[in-house]
Order: structure tokens, then C-alpha cells, then sequence
């Protein structure tokens, strides 16, 4: 078979391209990877990685420690819904704590199918967030017509948008928005009036339904509804304001339908991500405190014009980010401080500003013919319009939020307003560089040096303005951290046998709590994070008596807890001294006198105590069928849930022992007895009225009430009955309260102790069993 050729410049002959490879060089994919060269190169540096190594988390607090508990437990057990590590001895639920993310557990498992440690795991993953939203982001930008060099640039700039680094590791599954373009192209299609359920044209029809625009408008919105539940609920309004635009344009009711197809099947993928969490509380019962939001929190996380436009607060230059830390110390909402960065920015004002223009230019005949671009322009522009009347403070959300609590954090449209404003400001550079290369006649190597000019300067200012200024300033820090936890609790895990389970005081309730030394809730996972066959007990999701009992025994005098740890099956206990306030300044030398002389961190901050001679002992002075009754008791307690009458002052857990109040008139907590029979128990609780001194009546499930006299100071509250199992209220009620002037009432340290448990202490020994490390 004879090769086609071509005459070079010098007159010879030489091999000609093949008509397929042809056809790829003139096509984007060249430009795609360009992109991802190039978002790789600039991610690179806006990161710091020659600074960082690949094993080590780059960041190491706060939520990114939920997220790396995610990642381990996807590489050891397969998913995230259960982990038998954490939450001992029933384990961690996350069914309690519903989340649709699975595309980024997918992703997990993906990944571990190379590698089994969840640092390398979840930076790589991390890094790659920023290539695919570049990638996507340039089809969009393509979408709209926008120049190839210019889509790049502009690519790149959405990739390394200021969200992505404000919610970096902590927050992966918000800063993994690379399916968000997917659903925004989708929603320009639908304003054009292309029709999304066309099939391409193919000898094979099953060929040409599978590569068709309908297709992939099924695996866009799937990809989207598996990401993130926001994102989808952001693209699902923006859907259905589309549709009923288009309907009102265009009278066409095929069109709306179309539309409302997409929607169907959004909607019908989150289903089947929730259905596992939906089916859960079904058979489980409902979480009293696992996921706890307020309607008001949708106006507290919301956004406003003047945060987006200005600069965010990690800029690199001294002025720009005092002038925005000026505004977050002085302003009221600050929310999650989101911002645009300046490209983004330009690209919104210019967006309403050309609303404005086409509003008091309406009915103009010079509107009607306005050119394929300005359309484009106009498109854009009304989503901006209606993703931002949905995000704002008061804005559309807040009507939302009457109907539900669940979504709080809308200011998270912004990066759906970032990818259309900087659509927008590409549109606006492709036709200033057409007219002004028309204008100037210039010549195709001018042209190709002005766009390259305008596309790299996009990406300098990109990277000076959007890029965190001092990325590395942590990693040694981190690293050395990280290192020296390791070696600790490494050690904890050699002395042990293997499915060992550790108690873990004080208890912080998970998630979203905090101690009263302000000690997240997610550090206490770090133990989890450096070993692998230890049970700890933190991590399991609150407002279940399995995940809560810790709380319960915490709250029994400290010559106790050893003793009942110990017969709960607790190999161990590990003291966070820095969770602990100030209250509990004599538990650490309780456990000395009978536990023995700890093993303690490098930092002073851990330390563990050996239960197993305690544990030992107790084996040779009780039954074991009456020990194994006696750590039933203690994993599986009645607990108090506060929820939902009392109410805390702050967003911290607000489970037992947290001061909460309520200003209802007949407020009620429950008591909740997961035994399966009747247990005797001793209800004990502080009541005060903050505001004026008067009667309480505490009203118990078996019928009887105590009436006490309570002021600012409070008021011990006490008494003994028997819980029947499942759940029950107690209630209280405030002389003088009624409907039109609630009194409020404060309780705190709520108590509930089981009979069977004191009496199992008082029948043991009286000197308690002296051990050591």
C-alpha cells in the first residue's frame, strides 16, 4: 500500500501525516495536554512540593484528619460506611453521618489498587484534583467558543482558584470540584437549544447511543451527583431555573422536558449514593446527634458581592491581604471567606454589568441581533445572576432553608461563579484579541504572539494573585510531627496484642465537636491514623449509645475508670492531656496510683496506661459470664441525648455534659436504654434559670417529678428508677412559662449511672489492683 507525501521547502519529498493523526493535531487534544503540562508545572510551584514529601500529609489538622481517616479506612476495609478501628468495640457507622461523596472514595480504592499508605494516596489524589478541574474547565471554556490558548490560561487559573487552596486536604471532597464544568456545560447547551438526548450517527445504533450527547450528558450528571451533594444540589437549581427560562423563550415544551430529564437522572443517582445512609436509619432508628445543623446556619454560610471581589485572605502581597483581613475582622458573616481572585472577579462584574446593559436595553433591535458570542455572554451571565441570588445572605437559600437544615454552607456556589466568570472574561478576551488583530491587520505570527502574551500574563497573575504565599511554611513541622506520633503510638502497638482496644479520655464526641480546651474532635483519630491492628474507641459517630459510652464512664470518679475500662475490655487507656480541661486535673494522677506509670509521647502530650494486670485480675475475682454482662453495660449505656429542645451556645457537641438551654415551654431530653431490658438508674443534672429565680419541675419517665428552686447558680437534680428499654423523655417545665414568654432553662452535666454497675464496684476488693508499664 503506497504512503501519501509532501514536498518540504527545499523541494523533496517526504512522508505525509496520516489522515487520523492529521485530524488529532488539529483537534483540542493537543491543547488538553497543554493543559495538564502546564496546570501540573504551576501546581507544582503554587504547592511547594520540592518541600514536601509525597508520605507525609501535606496538611495535618482539623478536617483533613477526617479526610485521612476516610482514605485509611477505604485502603484497609474496601469502603468508608464501617471501620472496626475506631468507635470500640461496636465500631464507626458512618451511616449516622450521611454523605453522598462517593466519588472520591472510588477514587480512594482506585489509588490503593498502587499504593497502601494514605498519605501518598490522598496527596496524589489531592495533586490530580487540580489537573482534571483544569481539564474540565477547558472544555467548558471550549463550549463557549473561547480561543484554545486563552481557554488554557484561563484553565489553569479555575484550577488553582483560591478555593481550591483554602479547602485543600481538609475539605478534599469540596476542593475536587473538576466535575462542576461538566453540569455547567450542560446548562449552556440547554440555553442554546441544543438538544441534550441525540444519539451520534453510526452504522451501529447501540455505537451511536453510547458515544452520543446524550450519553454523555448521563455520565457528566452521574459523575456530578457522585461527587459532591452540593454541587449537585447547586447544578439541580441552576437546572430547573434553566428549563423554565428556555420554556418561557422558547415555547417549547420538548426543550423543558429534556431539560427536566437531566434533572431525573441527578437526582436518581444521589438516591442510590444515599440509599445505603436512607436505609441505615431505617433499620437502625433515627441519630438523635449525629447530624445536627440550624436553619439560621444557611444565612451564617452564605456569601456576599463584596467577599468575592475582593482579595482572598492568603494573598501574597502584604496590601491586598491586610485590606481583606481588615473586612473579615470588621464585617459581620464572614462565612468561609470565599473570594473570586481577580480574574474571576473582572470576569463577575463584567457579567452584571452587561445584565444591566441588556436590562435597560431590552426590546432594543440591536439586542435581538446581537452576535453568537454576546449570547454566549448573556448565557453566562444569567447563571452568574442565579447561582448568586441563591448564594447570597437572604437571598434564595434562606427560603430553602424553611424547608430543610440539612444545606447550610451555600457560600460554596462561589466556585460554580468562578468557572463561569472566567468563561465570561474569555468570551470578552476573544473578542477584544479578534477585533484588534481585524483592526491592526496583523499577521499570523503577530497573532500568535499577541494571544501567547495574553495568555501567559493570565496565568502570571493567576499564580501571583490566587496562590498561597508560603505553602511549604508548615511541611517540616508536619513532618517532624507526624514522625514523632508515629514512633509513639508504633511502640503502643508492638506492646499490645493484636484487636486490642485502647479507652481514649477525655471524650470528645465526632464529629464536628470540640473539647473545652478547644481540642477538635478530629484530632483524637490521630492515634487511628499511626497504627493498624489497635481498637480505639473516639470516631464513632455521636448520638449513639455504642459510639457515646466513654462519655458516661468519664463522668464516674477517677479511682473508677481503670477499673471499669478494664472490665469493658480496654487493653489500655490514652490520656490526651491537652483535650483536658480543667476539671479533670485529677484523672491523670488517679490513673497513676492505680494503673501504674504511663508511657508518655515525646511532647508530653499522650499518654498510655497498661490495663492488661488490672484486667487480669478482675478475670481472677468475677465470673466471666458476669464480666461479659458488665461490659455490655458499660459499651452499650443508657445515654442522655440533649437533642433537639436543648440547644448549646456554641456549635460544640451537645451531647451529656455540655451546659445547653431552651426556651421552650415544655422542653424534654430522652433517655435512651439500648439494652433490651429494664435497668436501674440514678438521672443526674445541674438545672438553672439564668434569667430569673424560680420553680423547676423535672417530670421522669416512670410518672414521678421533683420540683426544686433553681436561680443563676443551679441546682443538683437527682433520682433512681427503672428505665424501660428503648426511648423515653424527660421533661421539664419553668413556673410562670408559657407560649408567649418561654422561660429559659439551663441544664448541665447530665448524668445518667446504671445500678448494676455500682453494685458490680461495690462488691469488688476494696484496695484496687496495682500494675505498671
Amino acid at each position: 500500500m503506497s504512503s501519501s507525501t509532501e514536498v518540504d521547502s527545499s523541494g523533496s519529498r517526504g512522508p505525509m501525516p496520516s489522515a487520523s493523526l492529521w485530524r488529532l493535531l488539529r483537534s483540542d487534544a493537543p491543547w488538553y495536554a497543554l493543559t495538564a503540562g502546564v496546570t501540573s508545572v504551576v501546581t507544582y510551584f503554587a504547592l511547594a512540593l520540592w518541600s514536601a514529601r509525597l508520605d507525609i500529609p501535606w496538611l495535618y489538622q482539623g478536617d483533613s484528619l477526617s479526610t485521612a481517616a476516610h482514605f485509611k479506612t477505604v485502603l484497609e476495609e474496601g469502603w468508608y460506611e464501617y471501620q472496626p478501628s475506631l468507635g470500640a468495640p461496636s465500631g464507626q457507622v458512618y451511616n449516622d453521618f450521611p454523605t453522598a461523596d462517593n466519588l472520591h472514595m472510588i477514587a480512594a480504592k482506585i489509588i490503593g489498587l498502587f499504593t497502601d499508605s494514605w498519605p501518598v494516596a490522598i496527596n496524589f489524589y489531592f495533586f490530580a484534583g487540580f489537573l482534571l478541574a483544569a481539564l474540565s474547565a477547558f472544555w467548558l471554556l471550549r463550549l463557549c467558543r473561547i480561543m484554545p490558548a486563552i481557554s488554557v490560561a484561563l484553565s489553569v487559573a479555575y484550577a488553582i482558584a483560591p478555593y481550591h487552596f483554602m479547602r485543600g486536604e481538609a475539605h478534599l471532597w469540596l476542593a475536587s470540584y473538576y466535575c462542576i464544568p461538566l453540569g455547567l456545560g450542560l446548562l449552556i447547551m440547554i440555553l442554546r437549544g441544543d438538544s441534550l438526548w441525540t444519539a451520534r450517527p453510526s452504522r451501529w445504533r447501540i455505537v451511536g447511543v453510547l458515544t452520543g450527547r446524550g450519553a454523555f450528558a448521563v455520565v457528566a450528571v452521574a459523575l456530578l451527583a457522585t461527587s459532591s451533594t452540593y454541587y449537585s444540589v447547586f447544578f439541580l437549581l441552576l437546572l430547573a431555573s434553566v428549563g423554565l427560562l428556555v420554556l418561557i423563550r422558547d415555547r417549547s415544551w420538548r426543550r423543558f422536558f429534556g431539560a427536566a430529564g437531566i434533572g431525573v437522572v441527578t437526582v436518581v443517582v444521589m438516591l442510590i449514593n444515599m440509599a445505603p445512609d436512607i436505609l441505615y436509619s431505617i433499620t437502625a432508628g433515627p441519630n438523635l446527634g449525629g447530624f445536627l445543623r440550624g436553619h439560621a446556619e444557611a444565612e451564617i454560610y452564605a456569601l456576599k458581592l463584596s467577599q468575592l471581589l475582593l482579595p482572598w485572605p492568603g494573598h501574597r502581597i502584604d496590601a491586598l491581604q491586610s485590606l481583606r483581613s481588615a473586612y473579615d475582622s470588621s464585617y459581620p458573616l464572614v462565612s468561609e471567606q470565599p473570594a473570586l481572585g481577580l480574574l474571576g472577579a473582572v470576569g463577575m462584574v463584567i457579567a452584571l454589568v452587561f445584565l444591566a446593559y441588556a436590562a435597560v436595553s431590552l426590546g432594543r433591535r440591536g439586542l435581538r441581533r446581537a452576535s453568537p458570542r454576546s449570547v454566549t455572554i448573556s448565557h453566562l451571565s444569567a447563571l452568574i445572576f442565579i447561582a448568586f441570588l441563591f448564594s447570597t445572605v437572604g437571598g434564595l437559600s434562606t427560603f430553602i432553608s424553611f424547608l430543610t437544615d440539612a444545606l447550610r454552607g451555600w457560600n460554596r456556589m462561589s466556585i460554580v461563579i468562578a468557572a463561569l466568570a472566567l468563561a465570561v472574561l474569555g468570551v470578552v478576551l476573544h473578542i477584544v484579541v479578534e477585533r484588534f488583530v481585524t483592526r491592526a491587520a496583523l499577521g499570523r505570527a503577530w497573532r500568535v504572539a499577541l494571544v501567547a502574551v495574553v495568555s501567559i500574563g493570565l496565568i502570571g497573575v493567576a499564580y501571583v494573585d490566587q496562590t498561597p504565599r508560603d505553602p511549604s511554611a508548615s511541611y517540616a513541622s508536619i513532618e517532624q510531627q507526624y514522625e514523632m506520633q508515629d514512633q509513639f503510638f508504633s511502640s503502643i502497638e508492638s506492646e499490645l496484642p493484636a484487636d486490642s482496644m485502647v479507652l481514649q479520655l477525655p471524650f470528645v464526641p465526632y464529629p464536628e465537636s470540640t473539647s473545652p480546651t478547644g481540642i477538635e474532635s478530629s484530632e483524637e483519630l490521630i492515634p487511628y491514623l499511626h497504627s493498624t491492628s489497635i481498637r480505639w474507641t473516639q470516631g464513632g459517630i455521636k448520638g449513639r449509645p455504642a459510639s457515646e459510652w466513654p462519655e458516661g464512664l468519664s463522668e464516674r470518679p477517677p479511682s473508677e475508670i481503670a477499673t471499669l475500662a478494664a472490665a469493658a475490655g480496654a487493653s489500655g487507656i490514652l490520656l490526651d492531656t491537652a483535650a483536658l480541661r480543667g476539671g479533670d486535673t485529677d484523672l491523670e494522677p488517679a490513673l497513676r496510683s492505680i494503673a501504674g506509670e504511663p508511657l508518655s509521647s515525646e511532647d508530653g502530650r499522650w499518654e498510655f496506661f497498661d490495663l492488661r494486670p488490672i484486667r487480669q485480675s478482675l478475670e481472677s475475682e468475677v465470673d466471666p459470664a458476669e464480666l461479659d454482662a458488665i461490659a455490655s453495660r458499660i459499651t452499650v449505656p443508657v445515654t442522655p441525648f440533649l437533642q433537639p429542645d436543648f440547644t448549646g451556645f456554641t456549635t460544640s457537641d451537645l451531647t451529656a455534659g455540655t451546659s445547653v438551654h431552651s426556651k421552650s415551654v415544655n422542653p424534654a431530653f430522652t433517655l435512651v436504654n439500648p439494652t433490651g431490658s429494664a435497668t436501674p438508674v440514678v438521672l443526674t443534672m445541674t438545672v438553672s434559670l439564668p434569667d430569673t429565680a424560680g420553680d423547676v419541675t423535672v417530670t421522669y419517665p416512670d410518672g414521678q417529678s421533683t420540683t426544686v428552686a433553681a436561680g443563676k447558680e443551679g441546682v443538683v437534680v437527682s433520682h433512681a428508677f427503672v428505665l424501660e428499654p428503648g426511648s423515653s423523655e424527660v421533661r421539664l417545665q419553668a413556673a410562670g412559662s408559657s407560649s408567649s414568654a418561654p422561660v429559659t432553662i439551663e441544664i448541665s452535666h447530665v448524668t445518667s449511672q446504671d445500678g448494676l454497675l455500682q453494685a458490680f464496684l461495690d462488691g469488688l476488693p476494696s484496695e484496687a489492683p496495682a500494675s505498671g508499664p
